[in-house]
């Protein structure tokens, strides 16, 4: 009898790694940035070829100048948010309960303005981060700036979420992407949150940080202190369900 359940749980292990899909770096570049997977390690690189991208999960928003030409907030006519996108996405890794979820700010416009940006990702309800998970990077034309799990330039709530203060780059550009990234269990369907909001005027790195991850704040993740959020654009939020 032992011999035979031997063999069944031999069976079973043998179906189920034969049956976890592997994704290509193809596939990958259709949700990370090339500039991204050319920085990290390679422990992660091989870890995100583990994901079924054929499950990704994903939506796109575009931030228009006439949104900000109203009197609700009082820098609403700084339009430099001409042409940025913002991208959440969602994809299991085969075989778990885990997902990778990412959030990508592009300018399809340089900025004029450049001080620190702060981009976050807040977890809906079922959700829990993966222990030192939570990166970023601010990838530009020819160059690149990494932020590490619990870096000076992150703020981190273990229940709700994570935010990254980017200082963006003064050099003379043509692309610029503000990137991030973290690992989390799902245990039933679920929504999760991203905003990226841009400074429009000099801030520092302590007065970006200056912020609470919350569905109150500004794009329904990043709520800061009434000193700080005017030099904000107050960009919108995207929002994204997991189903499983």
């Amino acid at each position: 009898m032992k011999k035979f359940l031997l063999i069944a749980v031999t069976i079973c292990s043998l179906f189920l790694i034969t049956n976890v899909k592997a994704a290509t770096r193809e596939e990958l570049l259709q949700y990370y940035p090339e500039e991204y997977l050319n920085t990290i390690s390679s422990e992660r690189y091989k870890k995100l070829l583990t994901l079924d991208v054929s499950k990704a999960q994903s939506k796109t928003i575009e931030i228009k100048d006439d949104k900000y030409n109203n009197a609700a907030n009082p820098l609403g006519q700084y339009l430099e948010t001409t042409a940025k996108t913002l991208t959440i996405s969602a994809i299991p890794y085969s075989g778990t309960i885990d997902y990778a979820v990412s959030l990508n700010a592009t300018w399809k416009k340089m900025p004029v303005r450049r001080s620190y940006d702060v981009i976050a990702i807040r977890l809906g309800s079922n959700t829990a981060m993966r222990d030192k998970s939570a990166t970023g990077a601010q990838l530009y034309t020819g160059g690149s700036v990494a932020y590490s799990f619990k870096g000076t330039n992150m703020v981190y709530d273990s229940s709700k979420g994570f935010g990254i203060s980017m200082n963006l780059v003064n050099d003379v550009i043509s692309s610029l992407k503000c990137f991030v990234e973290v690992d989390i269990a799902v245990g039933a369907t679920s929504t999760i949150y991203g905003a990226y909001e841009h400074a429009v005027d000099d801030v520092s790195l302590s007065q970006s940080q200056d912020y609470r991850i919350s569905a109150v704040g500004m794009g329904g993740v990043i709520n800061f202190s009434d000193s700080v959020w005017p030099h904000y654009d107050y960009m919108d939020g995207v929002d994204l369900t997991i189903t499983r």
